[in-house]
């Protein structure tokens, strides 16, 4: 049965989307990844985990699968090259992949989160409570090398919405306030060696 020019029309539409999104996705993931593998190497104080890159796998699996579908499916109606019995099997083909599309972005989501989660642990991260740093962003978590950094206020202030720079935020105020306390240190050592000195004299 040929398909009516609306049908062809939002089949078309459906197609180019896909196309558009699958570049995406795949950068995207390719991105997120990338930053992800960075500040787990950088050795920062603190670091921000998101598992939403995860759903990128069967996301990007799911348009592929939608794409190749769509084409087939114009290209059948456009030259009449299958009969129904065998469009309907192609049909059940790729609903069945598009089903296991779907059941890869949880396990993907899981999968790809767990491994990152090793990753930290073995550098020596450890995760912030939910209720400490970015506990309205469900798909981020903050993990640190330092729990009471968990705590900090400086830290709450600058780690709000799970951006990747806010790890290197982070680490430049702690350099500040390292600096900070090192001259507070030198400071009061000199103030120290000058009172022993005026004593010495007197």
């Amino acid at each position: 049965m040929a398909l009516t020019s609306k049908q062809n029309a939002a089949g078309i539409g459906l197609l180019l989307f896909c196309l558009l999104l699958l570049p995406l996705i795949i950068w995207g993931l390719l991105y997120d990844l990338s930053n992800q593998h960075q500040l787990v190497k950088s050795g920062n104080q603190l670091i921000i985990h998101s598992s939403m890159h995860g759903l990128a796998f069967g996301g990007g699996i799911f348009c592929l699968v939608l794409i190749v579908w769509i084409a087939t499916r114009l290209i059948i109606h456009k030259f009449n090259v299958l009969a129904l019995p065998s469009e309907k099997k192609l049909n059940r083909v790729f609903s069945g992949l598009l089903l296991v599309s779907f059941v890869l972005m949880p396990l993907g989501y899981y999968g790809v989160s767990h491994y990152w989660e090793n990753q930290m642990a073995a550098k020596g991260y450890q995760s912030c409570p939910a209720s400490t740093l970015l506990f309205t962003r469900v798909t981020y978590s903050a993990w640190t090398l330092n729990p009471a950094l968990c705590y900090d206020s400086d830290v709450k202030r600058l780690v709000t919405r799970g951006s990747w720079n806010e790890s290197d935020q982070v680490e430049q105020v702690l350099e500040q306030r390292t600096k900070q306390q090192e001259a507070r240190r030198q400071f009061l050592l000199q103030e120290e060696q000058l009172k022993r000195s005026q004593d010495t004299q007197s």
